[in-house]
């Protein structure tokens, strides 16, 4: 299994030339930062930087679609080991832009983030799991009561967990939360230390491959399966990276189409570059695809739930109003 490092990862320069970008920016609410102005832009100067995770492996899948061919502009990705950490870099001007999975931007709304949620993908959120041991017993998420269970906290999973105990009649304070990262998640379930771990593909299909983990639990039966693009208000405010970020969503819609009708190669390419088992790869990305959708009313209606559920469970303060973070301007590019 892969272990995912904070680190940063190659610079990828594309062919340098000027365009003249023309951007329609319409947005949601008066910050200053959703008003850039548009014109002639020289992208040939401009550099975005990308927050990237092994487990979404955006710049994997760029390059093996050939979709970082012949850019325009740079782009510089580093590696983080989940998305609450690249929510924290996008607000603090550290990258440009970071997809990640339903639940790291809602805790960073609650605490004032300076980002805004600029896109949304879809996925089936089978790969969000709960697991249990080979051996274990447990077959329920109520037989949980009273259990460890080990968790990213401000992840996907832990929204998944939380909504699956309410669903079950239990809180997070009927099981002891054991917050970990992927890497030592894994470890504290393979070595019994914890009861259940709740986690994403594809560390979810890692541990079902590779030591028989059981899931009781699929996100699909209580969360919705939503990723969402997070950038920071600096980028959003610079005419050339708003330019960029509306190419690069281009570039990354025609690279999920790609692995979708190139299954077969896209899992083996994934299985080469992050080093895990073909099986476990074809898996993730058999239930993991994530496609590029509107950032509508449906989804910001879902995202508030999630959000409330975590404000009741007392486990971000206050309430957060997700459509405040809504900035809808790359959904008319």
């Amino acid at each position: 299994m892969f272990e995912v490092k904070r680190t940063p990862k190659s610079r990828i320069a594309g062919l340098a030339l000027a365009v003249v970008a023309a951007l329609s920016l319409s947005a949601c609410g008066d910050d200053a930062t959703e008003a850039a102005p548009s014109g002639p832009v020289d992208l040939s100067t401009v550099t975005l930087k990308v927050g990237d995770q092994k487990a979404i492996s955006i710049e994997v899948l760029l390059k093996a679609s050939g979709q970082l061919e012949n850019l325009p502009y740079k782009i510089e990705f580093s590696t983080f080991t989940a998305g609450l950490p690249l929510v924290e870099a996008a607000s603090a001007g550290g990258i440009d832009i970071a997809q990640t999975g339903n639940t790291p931007v809602i805790f960073g709304a609650a605490a004032n983030a300076d980002i805004k949620v600029v896109g949304a993908l879809s996925a089936t959120g089978k790969g969000d799991a709960i697991l249990v041991g080979k051996d274990s017993t447990t077959t329920s998420v109520a037989a949980l009561k009273g259990k460890k269970v080990a968790v990213f906290k401000g992840s996907s999973a832990n929204a998944n967990l939380l909504l699956q105990l309410q669903k079950a009649g239990l809180s997070l304070s009927d099981v002891e939360p054991v917050y970990l990262a992927p890497a030592d998640g894994y470890a504290a379930l393979t070595r019994g230390d914890v009861d259940a771990w709740a986690t994403w593909d594809p560390y979810t299909a890692i541990a079902e491959k590779e030591i028989g983990a059981k899931s009781i639990a699929t996100a699909d039966q209580a969360a919705n399966g939503y990723n969402f693009w997070a950038a920071g208000k600096k980028a959003l405010a610079d005419p050339g990276k708003s330019a960029a970020l509306a190419d690069f969503f281009k570039r990354y819609a025609a690279a999920t189409k790609w692995s979708s009708d190139n299954l077969d190669v896209w899992s083996t390419k994934y299985a080469e570059l992050t080093q895990i088992s073909v099986d476990a790869s074809r898996t993730t990305w058999t239930r993991s695809i994530k496609n590029p959708i509107k950032l509508d009313d449906k989804v910001i209606a879902s995202e508030q739930e999630i959000a409330d559920a975590f404000t009741k469970a007392k486990a971000i303060p206050g309430k957060v109003d997700f459509k405040s973070y809504v900035d809808t301007r790359f959904d008319k590019s």
